[in-house]
């Protein structure tokens, strides 16, 4: 039992749903349908409250429970009823609320542009490029669509390579914050330190090393901030899905999907860090409710590619993307990582700009393309 479809009116059961998910260890999300009736989903591990489905399919106004047969259950896309019928969940928007009164939302049709430093080394770097995202926001009129990003705490394959500033890189990201009202994002590496970093972050990433370490995906959906989860450089997509679902088991279904490229046979000619996987983006948005974006950085490692590859998601209808910036060209020679995938910020903005045209005179065409096929197969 994943769903509960309750009859408008019935506001006892709903509150004795409500208790019932409580009692059991679940939260519950309740969308309110336009018809007769709402959908109560019941987020978290459900296998206690499944065994009380007899009795709640008794309780007045229940009209249909729906159960979800694949094991991320709290952010697949389709239930199955009890007679064969099928219910598909509408889209999960993410909300990143930011110190200017500004809501940047994740999958809602709109491209979301994190961006910032790989690690902020110092305040001058990290705030110069918060400051010119934010120009570039008020420009074309997309600051409610800007995130900044930067990695305080950096996982390294080497451990004598430098690992970022730690809590003063928090330190410079809050200030960064307070200076320009725009939300960050940092990632966290330790299950130990997701309550405190939530804290301050206002969103957290978990990166691909650490993409199935599950006392850290838990810890980080405790704190009931809004996640990135980057894929696995060796996971398949119902590896990444489930990786999910133990944030979803938590009770936090904010989570966005980031694709940042796999290892390959072919990554070691040169022409790329990561082989970019544009196709899971289309079949995480097909499986899931969750939002998906791209990084276009990790998977190019040189910054003569990013372009290139930030663009060419826009056909996979990814929800965002995040790309790693440098705030001046002379600072690539200081930069202690990933100094070559980083684009300038003036380029950066001529990929915002190519991004809003294409919304604009392309997006159109590719969602009537998709309406087509939607419709065949409905045939």
């Amino acid at each position: 039992m994943d769903i509960v479809e309750l009859e408008k009116g019935f506001q006892e059961t709903e509150e004795i749903i409500k208790k019932l998910a409580n009692e059991n260890g679940n939260n519950v999300e309740i969308i309110r349908g336009g018809g007769i009736s709402d959908t109560i989903h019941f987020i978290g591990d459900t296998r206690k409250v499944s065994e009380k489905e007899g009795y709640v399919k008794e309780l007045p106004g229940i009209l249909k429970i729906w159960d979800v047969s694949i094991p991320y259950k709290n952010i697949a896309r389709i239930g199955a009823g009890k007679n064969g019928e099928v219910v598909h969940r509408a889209n999960r928007i993410v909300e990143v609320k930011g110190l200017d009164g500004l809501i940047r939302k994740i999958g809602n049709g709109k491209h979301i542009f994190i961006v910032g430093p790989d690690s902020p080394q110092s305040l001058e770097q990290t705030l110069t490029i918060a400051k010119q995202a934010k120009a570039i926001g008020e420009k074309y009129g997309v600051l409610d669509r800007i995130i900044i990003r930067g990695g305080a705490f950096k996982p390294r394959t080497r451990p004598t390579d430098w690992r970022g500033l730690g809590w003063d890189g928090i330190k410079i990201l809050d200030e960064v914050k307070l200076e320009t009202g725009i939300p960050y994002v940092t990632e966290v590496m330790d299950h130990t330190m997701a309550e405190e970093v939530a804290k301050h972050a206002d969103m957290i990433q978990i990166g691909t090393r650490n993409a199935q370490d599950f006392e850290l995906l838990e810890a980080v959906g405790k704190t009931m901030k809004p996640v990135i989860l980057k894929r696995g450089f060796g996971n398949e997509s119902e590896e990444w899905f489930s990786a999910a679902e133990y944030i979803a088991n938590q009770g936090n279904l904010d989570i966005v999907l980031c694709e940042r490229g796999v290892k390959t046979l072919f990554i070691k000619e040169g022409y790329c860090r990561n082989t970019p996987d544009f196709n899971v983006i289309t079949h995480a948005k097909k499986k899931t409710i969750l939002p998906c974006i791209f990084d276009p950085s990790h998977v190019a490692g040189d910054d003569k590619i990013v372009m290139q590859n930030l663009l060419g998601c826009l056909p996979f209808k990814a929800d965002g993307s995040i790309t790693e910036t440098l705030h001046i060209e002379a600072f690539r020679k200081e930069q202690k990582c990933d100094a070559a995938q980083a684009l300038v910020m003036s380029i950066y903005e001529k990929a915002v700009q190519a991004i809003l045209e294409y919304e604009k005179s392309v997006q159109p065409f590719v969602t009537e393309m998709d309406n087509y096929f939607l419709n065949r197969s409905k045939a």
